[in-house]
């Protein structure tokens, strides 16, 4: 084999294989959390205009509030931040909601980040029993 054609197959391969283990960008997805510290990133989903975060069940040891923010995921670039909304409904037996409207137009990438728990950017825990996320605004 040539040493130019060896290279590109090395690159070539190493190329499906990266792609092979991106994460998948799913709309509208549930799930849960244990154990997350400050900085926490969630799984991403694709979307446009608008998202909702739902926690229900949620836990630490100590405070009850949490501050989540959501993100969009640009390759090769910083992430770009939308506002933070901060989370106490779901400490009380409740459901917290976070909407985020006029995002940028076109299919886009997001996730949120756990930005504090209970006013802290290290220490506490977080478990949340049910995270939702939902993209389709109609609900």
């Amino acid at each position: 084999m040539k040493r130019g054609t060896r290279i590109t197959t090395i690159v070539g391969t190493a190329a499906v294989i990266t792609l092979a283990m991106a994460p998948i960008a799913e709309a509208n997805w549930s799930s849960s959390i244990t154990g997350a510290s400050a900085s926490f990133e969630s799984r991403r989903w694709s979307d446009e205009l608008y998202s909702q975060v739902r926690f229900t069940g949620c836990t630490t040891d100590g405070s009850k509030s949490t501050d989540v923010q959501i993100w969009n995921d640009i390759s090769f670039q910083p992430d770009a931040a939308y506002d933070n909304k901060t989370f106490t409904a779901c400490f009380n037996g409740g459901t917290s909601n976070g909407e985020w409207t006029d995002l940028p137009s076109g299919m886009r990438d997001y996730y949120f980040k756990i930005m504090k728990i209970g006013g802290s950017t290290f220490g506490p825990q977080l478990s949340v029993r049910t995270v939702s996320v939902d993209t389709t605004k109609a609900d």
